[in-house]
């Protein structure tokens, strides 16, 4: 069983072997409650809300057959 400490400001760091079996990274939200004397965690399925950059590429799929240059250029004239 991996062993991990309390530092001076009571942060624990999760052994990697852990952190890997439960697909836990970097930026995840952890629930931690104790009972019985056991201190549980456990990955949040709480979502992380969207940013821009996971909007990046959305919709790509819909310019795959046109040319973006020309499209632009018939928008610009029909205004």
């Amino acid at each position: 069983m991996p062993l991990t400490k309390v530092s001076h400001k009571f942060q624990v760091v999760i052994p990697k072997e852990v952190r890997e079996s439960l697909g836990i990274s970097q930026g995840d939200k952890l629930e931690v409650y104790g009972k019985n004397h056991e201190i549980i965690m456990k990955k949040s399925k709480v979502k992380k809300p969207l940013s821009l950059r996971d909007l990046k590429g959305l919709g790509k799929e819909i310019w795959k057959e046109v040319d973006v240059e020309d499209y632009i250029k018939k928008e610009r004239e029909s205004w």
